[in-house]
């Protein structure tokens, strides 16, 4: 599903600039460790950043779920968390023929605005296979984050129990923290 719809969101970053070699961000949204999952593609610069994980085995063409988390600096203040949501649904309703979508879900992640969507397209042109995404999008202090869970299948009850389990435990980690999950160092 990232490389189908996240094209969208980083367009919206409104930097010009192609990902280069990881840099070091002030903020970031991370999760617990996936057992068995393994990092695919990772790409960043001081404009937004991008890490695609898949199952061991699998890689970002040929995958059965990922799990994508992206940046995009300075934006927070620009756009909500529901907004950039329902952007996203404008893209996958412009490109998926039939696509559905739930309306954005407001919460709060680490105490700050939060939005949680569904979207399923029966059918994306590239791959002619089904996918699916559930997209948690946060507003940093200064960036704007997601987390999304994508199945190229129709998932199930227990798949999108084990997404929004994925989802709901995404904390915003700073530069420095080092407790679990902001230990992360991939």
């Amino acid at each position: 599903m990232m490389r189908f719809w996240g094209k969208l969101g980083l367009a919206l970053t409104l930097a010009s600039s192609s990902l280069t070699a990881q840099a070091p961000t002030a903020e970031r949204l991370e999760g617990a460790l996936l057992p068995g999952y393994v990092v695919a593609y990772k790409a960043g610069d001081q404009q937004r950043s991008i890490r695609e994980e898949v199952p061991q085995g699998e890689n970002v063409q040929r995958w059965s779920r990922m799990i994508t988390t992206q940046r995009f600096a300075g934006i927070a203040a620009r756009i909500a968390p529901a907004n950039f949501a329902r952007l996203m649904i404008r893209g996958v309703t412009g490109s998926c023929l039939g696509s559905t979508s739930s309306p954005p879900t407001e919460l709060t992640v680490s105490g700050r605005p939060a939005a949680q969507l569904r979207v399923d397209c029966p059918q994306v042109p590239a791959t002619g296979k089904p996918e699916t995404f559930v997209l948690l999008v946060v507003a940093g202090e200064q960036d704007l984050l997601a987390r999304q869970v994508a199945f190229r299948s129709v998932p199930t009850e227990d798949d999108l129990q084990w997404a929004d389990a994925v989802l709901s435990g995404s904390v915003i980690c700073k530069s420095g923290d080092m407790d679990p999950p902001c230990d992360r160092n991939d």
